[in-house]
């Protein structure tokens, strides 16, 4: 095996150019901001349901996405995705609903996880890291204002619960 000290960052690779690049804030020196919500799900919530519980700058780097809930029913699954808001031109449309995460079961016992990376495609590669939220998203362009962050069912439920979604973001 070879000790290797050559790999570097975008942070490290901009801080060490000649001349010096300077980093976005969201890679060096930006101020972690957090949007928080709750929303609680029927007994009879189906599938294809659909909860906007944080609105994030489209431009924002996402730190962490955490989603959190006690145990719900004996059947569900919920991913964690992007919506545009009601609001904007395209009237509330989807972005990518499993973004973030894809088929969490929230059924299963109390959950307290990091979502950012759980879907592991589009938004959710960990490689996607360094990018911002529009860039994450997989648009071509940053279309300016917000996105709301949404916890769509992907699965039916079968009780009445509540889930904490808390987007920490640069």
């Amino acid at each position: 095996m070879a000790v290797v000290t050559t790999g570097k960052s975008t942070a490290i690779t901009n801080a060490v150019a000649t001349p010096r690049v300077m980093n976005p804030t969201g890679l060096a020196g930006g101020v972690v901001k957090r949007s928080i919500g709750f929303v609680t799900l029927a007994a009879t919530d189906s599938a294809t349901s659909i909860y906007r519980v944080a609105r994030l700058p489209s431009n924002c780097y996402v730190d962490r996405i955490e989603l959190i809930c006690l145990d719900i029913g004996t059947t569900g699954t919920a991913n964690v995705g992007l919506y545009y808001p009601t609001t904007h031109t395209n009237g509330g449309t989807v972005i990518d609903a499993d973004a973030f995460a894809s088929a969490v079961v929230i059924n299963a016992g109390a959950i307290y996880s990091n979502v950012d990376f759980e879907s592991g495609a589009a938004a959710g590669l960990i490689t996607n890291a360094e990018k911002q939220l529009w860039e994450r998203a997989g648009l071509t362009s940053d279309p300016g204002g917000e996105f709301d962050l949404i916890v769509q069912l992907a699965a039916d439920t079968d009780a009445a619960g509540t889930i904490l979604v808390r987007a920490y973001y640069i």
